[in-house]
């Protein structure tokens, strides 16, 4: 047998509920349920679903909620740094290249397109609506 808690939206094995209680982490709000129940809810969810406590107290399927807006930004800020890296790594060979002054006037011209991709990709915009960015197509490599 198991114990749920709708609080914590966790299960406790019965077996363990003295490890808890002796840690002062048991939760005051258990209900008794099967191992079915227990083996359902700990499952891999539908896509789209999550476990959440339900309004009797027991565990039940729920929608993952939207991302917030400020994930939408985060999400977008790392794409942003990907496509950034992306780039670097791209560029790394004819940046050496530069340096040492060996670069060919293709290679020369290739590590210009890049650069100003990646210039384009710092302009773009993840603020105004972080769930629409268009990004810039990077170069043909």
């Amino acid at each position: 047998m198991f114990q749920y808690s709708p609080a914590k939206n966790s299960f406790y094995p019965d077996d363990l509920l003295s490890i808890y209680e002796d840690a002062g982490t048991l939760p005051n709000d258990l209900t008794p349920v099967s191992e079915a129940v227990f083996r359902e809810f700990t499952a891999t969810p539908a896509i789209g679903k999550m476990r959440v406590a339900g309004s009797d107290g027991l565990p039940a399927w729920g929608d993952i909620p939207p991302p917030t807006r400020e994930e939408l930004i985060a999400t977008a800020e790392h794409t942003r740094q990907q496509l950034l890296a992306h780039a670097d790594a791209v560029m790394l060979d004819w940046r050496t290249e530069l340096m040492l002054g060996e670069i060919s006037d293709a290679n020369r011209s290739e590590l210009s397109a890049w650069l100003a991709y990646k210039n384009e990709v710092k302009a773009v915009d993840v603020i105004t609506d972080p769930e629409n960015v268009n990004w810039p197509v990077p170069p043909e490599a």
